[in-house]
């Protein structure tokens, strides 16, 4: 009987192990927007748009949630996506986009950001862009990102290509993730995308 319950407990420690080093695989990535909770993070925060000149009417940035289908890794699941349509074709400078809060986030144990990204063929949309990644101190690290199509991408951005430069100094504390339409990187002024499950990744 005691040979029985000494195995019985090594059954439920051997489980127990193995939930620890499935949970920490799974762990690894972190979602920051999946676009499924009514305008919100996945973290709880704020998404909204900006623009460098609210009074100026010809320019700016508008986002809507929507449910597609065929959405990358999704099958013919219907999946809530976010369409994200941008206009930076005044004849003056002309930069706006959209942002997600990260409430202070803790990005150090991260190596990348991830999400999935399509451009809409009938309306048209610039095949790059320009991200911003911010601390509370007010620096901030930017990515020029390329090679967007019509199709579903997912998009890797490895954080160290972010830290190399130095900009910002501390990546414990960080504000927001900045999506950046501008008149000198965008190759299309205006148009629209489609993006869902931003997230951050690690190897480890």
């Amino acid at each position: 009987m005691k040979n029985r319950t000494r195995a019985i407990c090594l059954l439920f420690v051997f489980i127990g192990l193995f939930s620890v080093y499935a949970g920490g695989a799974s762990a690894s990535d972190l979602m920051i927007a999946s676009f499924e909770n009514n305008g919100h993070s996945d973290l709880g925060t704020d998404i909204g748009t900006w623009s460098s000149n609210p009074l100026d009417t010809s320019q700016g940035c508008t986002i809507e949630l929507l449910s597609l289908y065929g959405v990358m890794g999704k099958g013919s699941e219907e999946s809530r996506v976010m369409k994200v349509t941008y206009d930076v074709s005044t004849n003056g400078p002309a930069f706006n986009g959209f942002y997600i809060k990260l409430n202070d986030m803790d990005l150090t144990p991260y190596d990348s950001i991830a999400f999935l990204i399509k451009g809409d063929p009938a309306r048209g949309f610039t095949t790059k862009f320009r991200i911003e990644i911010n601390n509370e101190k007010g620096e901030r690290a930017t990515y020029d990102l390329s090679g967007i199509t019509d199709d579903w991408k997912m998009i890797s951005i490895p954080l160290q290509e972010a830290r190399n430069p130095g900009s910002v100094t501390d990546w414990t504390c960080m504000s927001e993730m900045v999506f950046t339409f501008d008149d000198m990187t965008c190759d299309n002024k205006e148009g629209v995308l489609y993006i869902d499950n931003v997230m951050v990744s690690s190897k480890e």
